[in-house]
C-alpha cells in the first residue's frame, strides 16, 4: 500500500485528511488489520472529540447495558434505522449513541431490486438508469461489535452474547440481519460486516458495522458504487452512470493491483473473481497491469517532485490512466493531484478545471462537508493563493499571471 508517500504530498494540501481518498470502510473479512489500514485499504476512522476523560453518557432513547462480559454488554435502539444492537465497553456505546443522526431518506421507490445474478447469488440490479453522484442508500448499522471481544471471547460466550444480541432487534432489523449468508450470527459478522473506528482516542474504538441491505452488493474490480461511513452513518453513491439492468457493486480489497494479485486476495473471500475486468484476455489483462505499473510510477514521480519526469501535464496523464482503467471510485485522488501539480507548475486555469473535477468526485467519496472537498474548493477558487503555487517553475511566472 503505498500511502505514507502520498499523505505527506497531499495532507500538506489540506487535501485527502483521510488515509485513503475512496470511501473509507472495508469488509471485514478475512479480519486483519494493521497499523490500522484494513486488508482493503477504503476504511474510516471515525473520531471523537471527546479525551478519554472526558464524561460522555449514552443517550437517553438508548438501552443497557445488558448481559456484560467483562468489558463488554449489550446495548440497544429500537428507533434508530430498523434498529441496532451493539456489543462494546460503556464509553464507546456512549459515544455511538451521541453521533448526530443522519435522517434516513423517505424512499418511495429504490432505484433497483435485489436478484439472483448468475455465478454471484443474490445480488442488486438497476431498475433505472442511476447516474452519476446519486445517493443509493444511507443506512445505519442494524448490528456493531467491537473488534477486541470478537476475536478474543471465549467461543461458546461470544456466542450466547451474540444470540442474546440480535433478540434485541425488532422484527424487521432481525429480519435483515439473520437474512446474510453465514451459517450463525458470527459467521454472519464475518462474511458481511464493515471495518470502522467509533474512537479515534484508544484502539478499543474499532468495531466491525453490519450493514444487511449493503451486504448484498457484489465485489467487483471495477466498481460503479462509491461508499463511505461517517460516524456510524453507511452512504452509498453512484460513481458513475449506471445503466438500466446494470449491477450495482462496490469493491472488497485496494483496486490498485494486478489481476493475479486481485484474484488471489479475493479468494480469501471464497470465490474465483470473473469480473468484467477479470475476465477479459489475458492481453488486455497484461495491457491493464502495465497502465498500473504506470500509475504507480508517476505517482512516486510527484510525490519526489522528481523533476527529471514530472512536468505540468504529469497529473493530468495519470487522471487520464485511471478513467481508461474504470477506476471511477479513486477519480478523486487523481483529479486531486492532478490540480495540484498543475498550481505548482503555476497553471491557474488547468488547477481550476481539475479542483473542480475533485470536488465532484470527492463529494461522491467522502461527502460534500469533508476536508478533501473543502480543501479543493479553496484552490479551485484562487490557485494563486494556494501553497503550492508556482513553487515548480522555480521563480518564473507560470501561465495565467
Amino acid at each position: 500500500m503505498r500511502l505514507a508517500t502520498l499523505n505527506a504530498f497531499l495532507v500538506l494540501s489540506g487535501a485527502l485528511a483521510r488515509a485513503d481518498a475512496s470511501a473509507g470502510i472495508c469488509p471485514s473479512s478475512p479480519l486483519q488489520v494493521v497499523n490500522q489500514i484494513c486488508v482493503n485499504p477504503e476504511y474510516v476512522r471515525v473520531t471523537s472529540q471527546k479525551s478519554p476523560g472526558d464524561a460522555i453518557t449514552l443517550e437517553s432513547s438508548w438501552k443497557g447495558p445488558e448481559h456484560c462480559v467483562n468489558d463488554t454488554c449489550i446495548f440497544f435502539n429500537e428507533r434508530v434505522g430498523d434498529g441496532i444492537v451493539i456489543l462494546t465497553t460503556e464509553r464507546n456505546a456512549a459515544i455511538a449513541s451521541n453521533f448526530p443522526s443522519t435522517d434516513r431518506p423517505k424512499e418511495n421507490v429504490l432505484p433497483f431490486h435485489v436478484a439472483e445474478v448468475p455465478g454471484k447469488g443474490i445480488g442488486i440490479v438497476a431498475d433505472r438508469k442511476i447516474p452519476k453522484g446519486e445517493t443509493i442508500l444511507i443506512r445505519t448499522p442494524t448490528m456493531m461489535v467491537q473488534t477486541a471481544p470478537h476475536v478474543g471471547l471465549e467461543l461458546g460466550t461470544r456466542d450466547l452474547l451474540y444470540d442474546l444480541a440480535v433478540q434485541k432487534l425488532p422484527s424487521k432489523g432481525h429480519e435483515l440481519f439473520m437474512g446474510q449468508m453465514g451459517k450463525d450470527v458470527y459467521d454472519k459478522i464475518e462474511t458481511n460486516c464493515f471495518q470502522l473506528y467509533i474512537d479515534g482516542a484508544n484502539e478499543s474504538g474499532s468495531h466491525l458495522g453490519c450493514y444487511p441491505e449493503i451486504s448484498r452488493f457484489n465485489h467487483d474490480c471495477r466498481p460503479n458504487v462509491n461508499y463511505r461511513i461517517n460516524n456510524m452513518t453507511h452512504t452509498t453513491v453512484a460513481a458513475r452512470d449506471i445503466a438500466p439492468g446494470e449491477e450495482l457493486s462496490i469493491s472488497y480489497i485496494e483496486l490498485m493491483l494486478p489481476r493475479e494479485e486481485r484474484r488471489s486476495r479475493l479468494r480469501r473471500w471464497g470465490f474465483e473473481c470473473a469480473c468484467p475486468h477479470c475476465s477479459v484476455s489475458d492481453a488486455q489483462a497484461a495491457e491493464s497491469d502495465a497502465r498500473l505499473r504506470t500509475i504507480e510510477e508517476l505517482e512516486g514521480a510527484l510525490e519526489n517532485f522528481n523533476e527529471t519526469v514530472v512536468a505540468a501535464d504529469t497529473g493530468a496523464r495519470v487522471a487520464d490512466l485511471y478513467e481508461t482503467e474504470g477506476l471511477h471510485a479513486y477519480l478523486g485522488r487523481a483529479y486531486t493531484r492532478a490540480a495540484l501539480n498543475f498550481a505548482l507548475f503555476g497553471e491557474a486555469e488547468r488547477a481550476r478545471e481539475y479542483a473542480r473535477a475533485a470536488v465532484a468526485a470527492l463529494e461522491r467519496e467522502s461527502g460534500s462537508d469533508s476536508a478533501d472537498v473543502r480543501a479543493m474548493r479553496v484552490l479551485a477558487e484562487d490557485p494563486r493563493k494556494h501553497w503550492t503555487w508556482g513553487k515548480r517553475r522555480k521563480g518564473k511566472p507560470g501561465k495565467g499571471q
